[in-house]
């Protein structure tokens, strides 16, 4: 039997470009892969932080939640709480005022701005009572940037499995997920993007689940010779300066796009303590005099 064709096809979404790999039959597996994009249109229409007419927009500003949009804001608040908020889904604020979430007017907060936009920025004054989001601040808001990608995968590879397909990859930028394997090979290849951009990715070799990149080198502003990245510290207001990028693995996508926001604003000794047994980590970290230095944990694919 001849081994199964790999079609795969690229579409613009969640601000990104999505790209799907499917194997298997291309009569078979084009009406699925469709059925998987129709997924981030879903997505788009339910999270989305940059449509005034999504659910997520319309229950920021005080309107109903319907129970996916309460089960999924959830999901992020109850990583916040295990993070201690290093992961914080109400950080919109802060990327607003440093000019992070639209890529332009890029700015330098003063110390009196950030002490006022750190009192909007705290998971723990947020929570769901019925079907509505009460807010200790009038204008806090859930941001879906840590995690709304990675629902968006998972939702894509629910739809491939319903379709009948066994081996595909769905990546949304820096988020993927996997199920199955390509035919006759034991793992899927993933090129890690170089934080430098010299075209020196690095290859993992995945096996199952999911994987995300948390990095400062697509989202980032120089002042004065000095970056600085999209990562923001919620409880400083301020990017975290010491790491260029971390890449975590996990059962699902949802996990590995909240929980590497996470280890990147935590760390490697306190990400691997409290992290390190369920997922997978690779930090590329920034030192002065060494330059970019490579840290993996022991559950990190090799």
């Amino acid at each position: 039997m001849a081994p199964a064709e790999s079609t795969t096809r690229i579409q613009p979404h969640l601000g990104t470009f999505v790209s799907i790999t499917v194997y298997g039959e291309p009569s078979k597996v084009q009406p699925a892969i469709a059925a998987a994009f129709d997924e981030f249109r879903v997505v788009d229409k339910l999270l989305s932080i940059h449509r005034t007419d999504s659910a997520l927009a319309h229950a920021n500003a005080g309107g109903k939640l319907s129970p996916e949009l309460a089960a999924v804001i959830q999901r992020a608040l109850a990583i916040a709480k295990e993070t201690d908020g290093a992961f914080d889904p109400s950080i919109r604020p802060l990327a607003d005022l440093w000019g992070f979430i639209k890529k332009e007017g890029y700015r330098m907060p003063t110390d009196a701005e950030l002490a006022i936009v750190l009192s909007k920025v705290n998971y723990r004054h947020i929570e769901i009572k019925g079907n509505q989001l009460i807010k200790s601040a009038q204008d806090m808001s859930i941001d879906s940037g840590g995690f709304g990608k990675g629902y968006a995968v998972d939702r894509a590879i629910a739809a491939l499995q319903r379709a009948g397909i066994r081996n595909a990859m769905v990546k949304a930028g820096g988020d993927l997920r996997v199920i199955g394997l390509p035919p006759g090979k034991n793992h899927w290849t993933i090129w890690l993007e170089d934080p430098e951009k010299k075209g020196q990715r690095t290859p993992v070799k995945l096996r199952q689940g999911a994987m995300s990149t948390s990095g400062q080198y697509e989202n980032f502003m120089i002042i004065d010779g000095q970056r600085y990245g999209h990562l923001l510290n919620p409880r400083t207001g301020k990017p975290i300066q010491s790491i260029a990028a971390c890449t975590l693995t996990a059962p699902t996508c949802f996990e590995s796009d909240a929980y590497a926001t996470a280890a990147a604003v935590m760390g490697v000794e306190k990400s691997t303590e409290k992290l390190g047994g369920r997922f997978g980590m690779r930090f590329v970290l920034m030192d002065d005099d060494r330059g970019l230095r490579v840290v993996r944990t022991q559950r990190f694919p090799k």
